[in-house]
């Protein structure tokens, strides 16, 4: 659970400008990928960014940057959700293993789609 915990503390905590983000001064990351072939080569350049602003409340911000910040908000929520359940009924059931499988699924095709998006939008603006 700390993971998605430590997500939405960050995300809750950034200073976030659409060109970057930083948590008390320190900047956050800088996507090589994104930086030399430009933002929209890279699937998840913005993605730190947009997953602060929707945590933030700046949704159509976010959904500018990078709409796969709903999904990677959404999916903190869930797995949160999950290990609670987990530890209230004391153990990992099969079921439990079956949501996690979900959720990676469910993250590699939100990051597909989005990029996908972001694409046509780049290129109906070109």
């Amino acid at each position: 659970m700390l993971p998605p915990l430590a997500v939405v503390v960050l995300g809750c905590t950034a200073q976030v400008t659409a060109q970057a983000a930083s948590w008390f001064g320190i900047h956050g990351p800088c996507c090589p990928l994104g930086h030399w072939l430009g933002e929209h080569a890279c699937p998840g350049c913005g993605l730190t960014r947009s997953t602060a602003l929707v945590l933030q409340g700046e949704w159509r911000t976010a959904l500018d940057l990078n709409p796969a910040g709903f999904v990677v908000v959404a999916l903190c929520a869930g797995a949160i959700a999950l290990q609670l359940d987990v530890w209230r009924r004391g153990q990992q059931g099969l079921r439990h293993l079956a949501w996690r499988s979900l959720g990676q699924r469910a993250f590699a095709a939100g990051i597909a789609i989005a990029w996908a998006l972001r694409l046509l939008r780049h290129a109906s603006v070109t």
